[in-house]
């Protein structure tokens, strides 16, 4: 490893770690997710994710961050109100993006990216540290949703303390059956959830600090959402994660890069199992030195 990943929960609880080491390196990356989802059910008793607070200019902050992925200006956000934060289009072919395909005048970041976790990773590289308090979302290009559910979403995170969020899915949505604990529910506001999903995440600027350095090198950005900010947001005690059914998104093709072989000879399982490990040994836990090498090694090319 060329840098040292943060450490995490060293000095918790025998127990605590040892379960987060369980979620972490189980024999599959969904198989104790129905534990996780018990575990914030049961810190919903004691801080009920729907108690809030009133706040001062609830909505996005000039010093937000909205990271739209796009093909060349291509995407699906539908500007219905003027948003009060930055609006980053990145063209992930690098080729830029022509003045008319931006009427709105966003700030154009175009940068030749593989998949949504090399897209993060520059994004977060290239643009000025995030300040305290504030948030930065990354949206995939094939998502629809409006600029007005984005500024009540960042409302909601502020009045609920949430550390991360993402629009509720819609039933119509290619993912609505995998995903189903993300899934939209009626005349509820918003609900809790033990991950968020990496297409259309909106974090705070602790917790994207703390985990962002376990994606690096990574293409598809599998794992972060499963397994890197849920644990860095349960070293923050901060693990507050919510789906807000007040802004549900849809998507427009169905998903398809878990068979892709990236440019790093990894495909997207044995990417998510390098951010698993890096986690382990951030938490002080062994893992099979010869797998973990030869994963690090790729990324290392």
């Amino acid at each position: 490893m060329s840098q040292p990943f943060p450490e995490l929960l060293r000095g918790r609880p025998a127990a605590e770690r040892d379960l987060w080491a369980r979620w972490v390196l189980g024999s599959h990356s969904d198989q104790f997710l129905p534990e996780m989802t018990e575990a914030v059910a049961q810190l919903d008793k004691q801080d009920p994710i729907a108690c809030g607070r009133p706040v001062i200019n609830p909505g996005a902050q000039a010093k937000d961050v909205v990271v739209l992925a796009c093909e060349r200006g291509k995407h699906c956000f539908v500007l219905d109100q003027p948003l009060n934060c930055e609006v980053v289009l990145f063209d992930w072919t690098g080729e830029g993006v022509d003045p008319d395909h931006n009427p709105h005048h966003f700030t154009v970041m175009s940068v030749a990216t593989e998949c949504k976790g090399h897209l993060m990773e520059e994004a977060w590289k290239r643009l000025p540290v995030l300040q305290s308090g504030h948030f930065m979302g990354f949206v995939d290009d094939d998502v629809l949703l409006r600029s007005s559910d984005i500024n009540t979403l960042l409302a909601m995170v502020r009045i609920y303390n949430l550390s991360a969020a993402q629009p509720a899915v819609t039933f119509t949505s290619s993912l609505c059956q995998e995903y189903g604990w993300l899934r939209q529910r009626a005349s509820s506001s918003l609900h809790r959830v033990p991950i968020i999903e990496i297409m259309a995440p909106f974090i705070r600027s602790d917790l994207l600090q703390l985990a962002m350095p376990f994606l690096r090198g990574v293409r598809s950005g599998y794992g972060l959402d499963r397994f890197a900010l849920p644990l860095c947001a349960a070293h923050l005690g901060a693990w507050r994660f919510a789906a807000i059914d007040s802004t549900p998104l849809s998507h427009v093709r169905q998903f398809g890069s878990l068979e892709k072989r990236f440019s790093n000879g990894l495909q997207s399982k044995e990417e998510e199992l390098l951010i698993r490990h890096r986690l382990m040994q951030s938490m002080g836990f062994p893992v099979d030195q010869a797998l973990n090498q030869r994963l690090e090694g790729a990324i290392a090319v």
